[in-house]
């Protein structure tokens, strides 16, 4: 059964590869759908020659990558795997993709706060199992802050925070410029974090298996 999880909000590229090339070491197939359009995902996946994610779907080192909506035969093969669906802040309802699980990503600027608001707004979230993951936060204030300017109707399942991190920063970095996914200097948050959604998202996986997956995917790829 295909899983489906949408981020909307301010930029978590890092966290979808991590989370992705984990559950690929549990032999799930990962499809990356980026309707985003900060280029951040499509700088750190691979492309190859003359090969072009907005027509076709980019596999690389055990991931799937694409800016287009893919078509029934397309998703088919990924009928028993996971898929990441980008928003960035775009609205959802633009694209008839049925989410089971939607992260709430948003980090303790108003502006950002503001944005996240107005997809909320615009956007039709029936029956969809919604999370809040606030980034970069600089004191637990910031959490409060954050949760009472987030104007939905939605109750979400769970609320998430990561403090700002130089670590996490750095790891980033450092995946994007080398294209190769790989995070062993990244803060306990970050990594608990990573537990806590291939948890959701695979729920019949034991932890100690999820687990020994984490730990062979941040050993990550060679730097192309």
């Amino acid at each position: 059964m295909m899983i489906c999880i949408g981020y909307i909000g301010v930029e978590a590229f890092d966290i979808i590869l991590y989370i992705g090339k984990s559950i690929s070491k549990l032999n799930y197939q990962v499809l990356i759908i980026d309707l985003s359009d900060t280029g951040a995902l499509t700088k750190t996946i691979y492309h190859g020659m003359d090969l072009d994610s907005r027509d076709d779907i980019i596999q690389y080192r055990d991931l799937n990558y694409t800016k287009k909506i893919p078509d029934e035969k397309e998703l088919k093969e990924f009928e028993d795997g996971v898929l990441f669906v980008v928003y960035g802040f775009d609205n959802i309802d633009r694209y008839r993709i049925h989410l089971d699980f939607l992260n709430i990503v948003v980090n303790p600027f108003p502006h950002n706060i503001y944005k996240v608001n107005s997809v909320l707004h615009n956007s039709s979230l029936e029956n969809i199992n919604a999370r809040v993951l606030i980034r970069d936060i600089v004191t637990i204030d910031d959490v409060d802050r954050v949760i009472a300017a987030i104007k939905s109707e939605l109750s979400p399942v769970r609320t998430m925070y990561l403090y700002y991190d130089i670590n996490d920063y750095e790891n980033a970095l450092k995946c994007q410029i080398s294209q190769a996914v790989r995070f062993r200097k990244i803060s306990p948050n970050m990594r608990k974090i990573i537990m806590t959604e291939i948890g959701d998202l695979l729920p019949n996986i034991k932890p100690s298996i999820i687990r020994k997956a984490v730990c062979k995917a941040r050993r990550g790829d060679r730097c192309r």
